[in-house]
């Protein structure tokens, strides 16, 4: 089965151990970068020292660290383009990450309402303009850094190796590792680590589906950067990875509803999204 997201390996060096070795150095880079990071972390609790907004622009350096670290990989290992990673054209079309991201934003932002005209006991209004401010300017300036290396390893690296050798191998692997890098996550520990992993990995699965279909990784870019934006400052929840004074706060993690609320989000996105792209009806390329 061809696919030209996935077939654009074969302009560079192509062989699996590279993949390894590149993997091992990103994840070295990310390490190395995120050293800042313990010393605003209480070393007990594993708790930020500083308010929310701070520790994640801080903690975003990691991210940064894959970034350079795939860059290095890229030019040196595999001799071909960067840009390769997100698509085998010539240019990013930022058009559309932009459009998947503010579709994705809205459709969350529906379903949200949904569920508080169902369940308005479940929320809680907490704002504090004071400390929002300085989130909103931090969220939308560094969670698509975070969001968009995620991608870059998980949806353009892991999923372009492995996906080369097989194509359902690639989409299956590249989910599992994808939902497994969330497993230390406070909210996977809330509420148990097999159910927890049931989501984070659906979401990696959903991720590497929707970019084979696409054959680019700009549809996932946007929709990332668009969650976690979402959870960051709109609604966020108790014991959430990113800490933070949003607007609203969910009570209790009720994590059959966020299944739901995830899965209405997901069909109606396919469906509009299917409508704003036209994207093509098979998978894959004959």
């Amino acid at each position: 089965m061809k696919n030209d997201f996935i077939d654009i390996t074969q302009t560079g060096k192509n062989s699996g151990w590279l993949y390894l070795a590149g993997f091992v150095i990103a994840l070295i880079a990310a390490m190395i970068f995120s050293f800042p990071t313990v010393l605003v972390t209480d070393l007990k609790t594993q708790k930020p020292t500083v308010a929310g907004h701070w520790y994640l622009a801080v903690a975003i350096l990691q991210f940064v660290g894959i970034i350079v670290g795939l860059w290095f990989v890229m030019r040196f290992l595999h001799n071909r383009p960067f840009k390769t990673l997100i698509t085998p054209l010539a240019e990013i079309n930022w058009k559309r990450i932009a459009i998947s991201a503010g579709l994705w934003f809205g459709i969350t932002i529906a379903v949200e309402l949904l569920f508080y005209g169902l369940f308005p006991e479940m929320y809680s209004f907490s704002l504090k303009i004071n400390d929002f401010i300085p989130a909103l300017a931090v969220g939308l300036l560094l969670l698509p850094i975070q969001t968009t290396a995620e991608e870059l390893l998980f949806r353009g690296y892991i999923l372009q190796g492995i996906g080369s050798r097989n194509i359902w191998a690639g989409i299956i692997i590249s989910g599992v590792l994808f939902g497994l890098a969330h497993g230390l996550n406070p909210e996977t520990q809330k509420v148990g680590f097999f159910i927890g992993m049931s989501y984070y990995i659906s979401v990696g699965l959903f991720f590497a589906l929707l970019t084979i279909f696409d054959k680019k990784i700009e549809l996932p870019m946007g929709i990332h950067a668009a969650n976690n934006i979402y959870s960051f400052l709109v609604v966020s929840y108790p014991d959430s990875v990113l800490p933070t004074n949003s607007i609203f706060m969910v009570n209790e993690l009720n994590f059959p509803l966020m299944i739901v609320g995830w899965l209405i989000t997901v069909f109606t996105y396919i469906f509009l999204a299917n409508k704003i792209f036209n994207l093509r009806p098979e998978i894959f390329s004959e």
